[in-house]
């Protein structure tokens, strides 16, 4: 899986990886806490503004939501055929259609679309170890009440690495298997069976050498001690003060209208 990193002179890219963290969190209560179509239009626009504020376009947003697809569908389907109501235009559509359930759907469908598309908007344009270290600062607190924050940083920054490299390499390796005639489609099942082995002791090789090279490299930066050095981060900027400030104003601002 590749990741699209925000261009250096957009204001995105110089914010603090905690700002955008704030930001991110502050746009999708905004968009989650929306209930008229006025507040939904206001959260949807500071998605969009984020998206502008990085660089990146109409397109990222879309391809974020490719994944999620059959979710977004079932949303619509569910929330249009299970709201009671008025029938939405009788004798035309079957009478399950209200037009209660219409304008439910509507609506579920794009708070839900929204946060996907911010949250996708975050993982793309901040480094693994950036949005892993920004979460362990943002939940440090907890620590007095022993939460390890500690390790769960450290196992948010090998999953946010670890798993979309493991996805990139099963697909290389089938590609490669592939092209040696080796087909996890082929119609006979034994060549499929021994197609399925192949790929899955590959990956699995692969994993566990990764996993020692990645170990050595923890170690060396100071995991294996008892009590690691405190990561530190870059000088905060106006940019991200602006940043959060806005954020801030625009979840006031939907809560306002949500009373």
């Amino acid at each position: 899986m590749s990741r699209a990193v925000a261009p250096g002179k957009a204001p995105w890219a110089r914010c603090d990886p905690r700002a955008r963290l704030l930001a991110t969190l502050a746009g999708s209560v905004a968009v989650l806490a929306a209930d008229s179509w006025l507040a939904l239009f206001v959260g949807l626009a500071s998605v969009a503004v984020l998206h502008a504020a990085s660089g990146t376009g109409p397109r990222t947003a879309l391809a974020a939501l490719r994944p999620f697809r059959f979710l977004l569908l079932f949303t619509l389907v569910a929330q249009a055929l299970f709201t009671g109501g008025s029938p939405a235009l009788p004798g035309i559509l079957p009478d399950a259609l209200t037009a209660e359930g219409l304008m439910s759907a509507g609506h579920a469908l794009l708070r839900l679309a929204g946060v996907i598309v911010v949250s996708a908007h975050l993982v793309s344009t901040t480094s693994p170890l950036e949005l892993a270290r920004s979460v362990g600062w943002a939940i440090a607190p907890a620590a007095r009440f022993g939460v390890p924050v500690r390790e769960i940083t450290l196992v948010m920054a090998l999953g946010f690495h670890f798993f979309p490299v493991l996805l990139d390499e099963s697909r290389q390796v089938r590609a490669a298997l592939e092209s040696r005639g080796v087909s996890l489609r082929h119609p006979v099942l034994r060549l499929r069976a021994r197609a399925l082995l192949s790929w899955t002791l590959a990956v699995l090789f692969g994993m566990v050498d990764r996993s020692s090279r990645l170990a050595s490299a923890l170690e060396s930066r100071g995991f294996g001690l008892p009590r690691a050095l405190r990561h530190r981060f870059a000088p905060w900027r106006g940019v991200s003060s602006a940043v959060v400030a806005g954020s801030a104003a625009l979840l006031l601002f939907v809560v306002w209208l949500a009373h």
